[in-house]
């Protein structure tokens, strides 16, 4: 899921204050959903205001007295501010199992995660992120570390590679017995390896479920056998490249980037914490998922049909005045002729007039029917109109808080949902 934003903001130990008088610790609050007020230290609000995302994922509203009130829009995640508040923003009422939904944006096949967790669907932010980093962290495992060709230095009584004039000359000894040597060994102990252990040690300390906590701290133990405990940051992580020996690492090396994106607290006793933030924006999550789901669901109608995500289109504007135009699925036949474009929007509630203009103009830009693609809701119908006396404008959903037995149904109900807006929008 590399569209997948996230954020990541640290500061550095502190001390718990009483400033702070939350209604409970930690906090669960709910997409599109507002606290009651309550007191917040200054430090508490400037560290939540200085989270870098538009739009803010925790917005901030103050009463007359002094007090807060806290709300969440379209990121979900985790915040411990300062004081030692914690606050848990969760899509409850549009997905009922982020860990599904965060599994299917992130393309784990079923076997994969059935066969290597038993666990419970996970509640809160950080258990569905230890549960599908352990899922895909066994698809290494399983398929082998992958190994590479590394620089070592070291002191040695046999010459082994070359000898390193500049310190072999540095050596106090008239007369050396050992060598200074440098040599390149074939080895998993990597900067990549490295990234994937650091990511598994924060996420044991970090899970809640004990379930998930045991799986990654032995899925730790068996890294350590062949990985050394090398810290290693986002930035060293973000130059590595993937190739197809190593291509198996993909999911586990983009969560393994968004986890080491900030240094997390190492002690989480009482009284030693460590401020930090981490969260997703659940538009980009719903807009891979409906870019994989149109995907597969084009796959049924005709092998030879493509799907393009966040696809350049022709602008319908020439001069100062064009803008970038970028649908979030454009389907294509073998032919290379467009059929279908959609849009998706992570919101509840009726479709907005902006939400309309902006699918029409994909509409006229390609010349075929359009879709704008929701989250499930309650009191929901989907809705035709037509644009320019040819065009199919449809408004659907897709079942995103259905209440599947497995992974598998949910991940069918979502192909299911996209291939029924499909053939009704290209009249199959």
């Amino acid at each position: 899921m590399e569209r997948t934003d996230q954020i990541a903001v640290s500061g550095g130990s502190i001390t718990a204050t009483s400033e702070t008088n939350p209604p409970s610790n930690p906090i669960e609050l709910d997409e599109h959903k507002t606290t009651d007020a309550f007191p917040m230290s200054d430090e508490d609000v400037a560290f939540l205001q200085s989270l870098d995302a538009d739009p803010k994922p925790i917005t901030l509203e103050f009463t007359h007295s002094g007090n807060v009130r806290l709300s969440a829009a379209q990121h979900v995640g985790v915040v411990t501010t300062p004081s030692g508040l914690q606050i848990q923003v969760t899509p409850k009422e549009t997905i009922t199992n982020l860990l599904w939904a965060l599994q299917f944006a992130f393309d784990i096949d079923a076997q994969t995660i059935d066969a290597s967790t038993t666990l419970a669907p996970a509640r809160t932010f950080i258990d569905a992120l230890g549960a599908l980093y352990a899922s895909a962290l066994e698809k290494v495992l399983h398929q082998g570390l992958h190994r590479d060709y590394v620089r070592r230095q070291e002191t040695a009584q046999r010459v082994r590679g070359r000898i390193n004039l500049t310190k072999q000359l540095q050596r106090s000894s008239p007369v050396p017995t050992d060598f200074e040597i440098e040599y390149d060994a074939h080895t998993a102990d990597t900067v990549l390896n490295q990234g994937i252990l650091t990511a598994t040690r924060r996420l044991v300390a970090l899970v809640e479920d004990t379930d998930i906590a045991d799986r990654l701290d032995y899925q730790r133990n068996r890294l350590r056998q062949h990985v050394s405990e090398t810290l290693v940051t986002a930035t060293e992580l973000d130059q590595v490249d993937l190739t197809r020996l190593n291509q198996h690492y993909e999911t586990a090396l983009s969560l393994a980037r968004i986890v080491l994106s900030e240094e997390f607290f190492e002690d989480i006793s009482p009284g030693h914490r460590q401020s930090f933030a981490l969260f997703l924006n659940m538009n980009s999550v719903f807009e891979a998922m409906v870019e994989r789901a149109f995907r597969e669901a084009s796959h049924r109608v005709d092998e030879g049909w493509h799907v393009e995500g966040q696809a350049s289109i022709p602008n319908l504007i020439e001069g100062p005045h064009s803008v970038s135009m970028t649908p979030d699925v454009v389907i294509s036949d073998s032919t290379g002729m467009y059929r279908l474009v959609g849009d998706a929007k992570w919101k509840t509630g009726s479709t907005s007039s902006g939400d309309v203009y902006q699918l029409t103009s994909y509409i006229l830009a390609l010349d075929v029917p359009g879709v704008i693609v929701y989250p499930e809701q309650t009191s929901w119908t989907d809705s035709r109109s037509v644009v320019d006396d040819s065009y199919s404008l449809r408004s659907v959903t897709l079942p995103t808080a259905t209440s599947a037995a497995t992974y598998a149904d949910y991940r069918e109900n979502l192909v299911d949902a996209a291939e029924n807006a499909l053939r009704t929008c290209c009249n199959l």
